[in-house]
């Protein structure tokens, strides 16, 4: 089975609707993000007294729904939500509401550009404001993104997954074509943009991939100094981000939409305190125990 493959290899993990053209309009006929994007390495900090970083995990996925969908399916790799897992985005998009999010960044997988798609929409973000970062891309292990599809694995072999994530587009092809279908369901009226463009290695091991995770969220918090962000991602990313802070802990399920919160408040000497984990086990949606 499915899920039992994918409880194994990720054991924090809990085990199509109409479209209007109008809808679909902005995400087809928007200009590519490298020809009007503002965005550079550097987003400017901003003077604030206190920062909060959310890592959130996605939504349902539709192969969490129907466990014989990856055999036909055309990318059996990037599931989408599932209609409880759009549902799940958008009550999670309520609850951030008055967190006074800036930017909202995530994985490029379909499922985690649809949960962010929802925050965004809530959120009423603008554009430059949704960026995609590959770091926060899913565990890259063949046994995990091609179960069940050994013709795949067979076919792909070590390719890096930028070559095949989009069937050999770019993101921003992928955007207007394979994409805007699934993003449209939220009704987002701005373009996520691609901001960290280096993917994981493929093949990938679990011990290889917490690193990532580890190393990206870092970089997230430094990058967006004074800046409230949600990071829409995976859920070995949330056991790397609980890790962060406690070592000891041993994530053993993370929710849809669970989420980590992180904090921080400037001193007395105007210099950033250190990072805090703001949430106990089960709080967000995300359990860890102790060994005893």
């Amino acid at each position: 089975m499915r899920c039992a493959a994918l409880a194994w290899m990720c054991p924090c993990l809990d085990v199509a609707d109409s479209v209007a053209p109008q809808v679909l309009e902005p995400l087809v006929n928007a200009r590519s993000a490298a020809s009007r994007s503002t965005i550079s390495s550097d987003i400017p900090s901003v003077n604030s007294v206190e920062q909060n970083v959310y890592c959130m995990r996605h939504g349902h996925r539709q192969d969490e729904e129907d466990e014989v969908w990856h055999l036909t399916a055309a990318r059996p790799w990037d599931p989408p939500l599932s209609a409880k897992g759009r549902q799940q985005a958008r009550e999670a998009a309520a609850q951030f509401k008055s967190k006074n999010i800036d930017y909202v960044l995530t994985s490029p997988f379909v499922r985690c550009l649809q949960t962010s798609a929802e925050i965004v929409d809530e959120l009423g973000l603008e554009q430059g404001r949704w960026l995609v970062l590959w770091p926060m891309a899913e565990l890259c292990d063949p046994r995990l993104l091609l179960a069940g599809r050994d013709d795949l694995r067979s076919a792909l072999g070590k390719r890096s997954i930028r070559e095949w994530m989009w069937n050999g587009m770019t993101f921003d092809q992928a955007l207007s074509e394979l994409l805007a279908p699934e993003l449209a369901h939220s009704g987002v009226r701005i373009r996520p943009e691609m901001w960290n463009e280096v993917a994981p290695l493929y093949p990938e091991k679990i011990e290889q991939a917490l690193r990532r995770y580890e190393r990206q969220i870092r970089s997230v918090c430094k990058d967006f100094a004074g800046r409230n962000v949600i990071v829409v991602t995976h859920g070995e990313a949330l056991r790397a981000a609980v890790n962060m802070y406690d070592s000891r802990a041993a994530v053993y399920e993370v929710k849809h939409t669970g989420h980590v919160p992180m904090h921080r408040e400037r001193g007395t000497n105007g210099a950033w305190e250190p990072w805090s984990l703001c949430c106990t086990s089960g709080q967000t949606g995300v359990y860890w125990s102790y060994a005893t």
